[in-house]
């Protein structure tokens, strides 16, 4: 697989390519072999496919016009084997809720109360026993995450080796980067601290500190306040959910991102309106600095 694939509602970037798809020497279509399979399947779903050398080529400047990348932490930026889903499924097992993984796995991305409040109406729990439900099966995930986030042998890092190098390499091109989670504060904040991520973000917000998380586009507009990001056209939402992708579109970021290192498909992403698909944020190519005019624009005056 390609490490960058492109919505067709994305393919401005690679219109300029020729349609010199699959052509023999002398111009005639080859024949598929039955190895062909999953080109023809390619092929069937979009009209172009590029060379891994070509892909390079016409997505290059995907991040060009981009003053800001709102990143998501578990799955996109934080390698964490999606232990959070698992615990919060576990915490509510555990609190008497019935879960599977199945009716988990649209909740990916959601803030941890609104999905066991959720699971506990489903499970016919009176209005009068709902909050006590939801505080007790939350407290229980809290010291859980904790533990497993945080103990001394805990084996959560970055989602690549070369994220902070590459994270450098987009603020210098003139890129801030932010963070934004479902997360409680008080994780989201222990997990900054110990990844070093203070250190290379210019901000980072939960779902808690504004009024409702993922899909609304709150936390991404509150990140533009903070960093007085002007045009939100000129922010790129980076996540490996479906709930990401809706916050991206729901904010009206100019590019949405989704990314394979995390909770959700390719195709379900794609469903949902992501334009662009990689392996890893670190996929996504570092516009040359000599493109980012943003820092040269006069301020206003009037």
């Amino acid at each position: 697989m390609l490490p960058i694939l492109v919505s067709s509602a994305r393919r401005a970037f690679v219109g300029a390519a020729r349609r010199s798809v699959v052509q023999g020497s002398l111009g005639a279509p080859r024949k598929f072999s039955a190895a062909s399979s999953k080109l023809k399947q390619m092929l069937a779903a979009s009209p172009l496919i590029l060379s891994p050398r070509m892909t390079e080529r016409v997505t290059r400047g995907v991040l060009e016009n981009i003053d800001l990348m709102v990143c998501d932490m578990a799955g996109t930026t934080v390698n964490e084997g999606g232990l959070v889903y698992q615990i919060l499924q576990k915490s509510m097992v555990q609190g008497g809720l019935t879960v599977s993984d199945h009716d988990m796995h649209p909740w990916h991305g959601a803030k941890k109360e609104a999905v066991i409040e959720h699971f506990a109406r489903k499970a016919g729990i009176p209005e009068s026993e709902l909050e006590a439900k939801i505080l007790s099966i939350a407290d229980t995930f809290m010291k859980s995450i904790d533990e497993a986030y945080f103990d001394d042998a805990s084996t959560i890092g970055h989602i690549d080796v070369g994220l902070f190098g590459y994270f450098q390499k987009l603020k210098e091109a003139n890129i801030k980067i932010a963070l934004d989670t479902g997360y409680p504060k008080n994780i989201q904040e222990g997990l900054v601290k110990r990844l070093g991520f203070d250190k290379v973000v210019d901000a980072y917000i939960s779902a808690y500190e504004v009024a409702e998380g993922r899909p609304y586009p709150y936390m991404v507009h509150r990140l533009m306040e903070q960093l007085r990001i002007e045009d939100v056209r000129r922010v790129c939402k980076v996540g490996d959910s479906v709930r990401d992708i809706e916050e991206g579109l729901n904010a009206g970021c100019g590019l949405v991102v989704g990314v394979l290192s995390g909770a959700d498909s390719a195709e379900a992403m794609m469903a949902a309106g992501a334009h662009v698909l990689a392996r890893c944020i670190t996929d996504l190519p570092v516009p040359r600095p000599a493109f980012r005019v943003s820092q040269m624009r006069l301020p206003d005056l009037s």
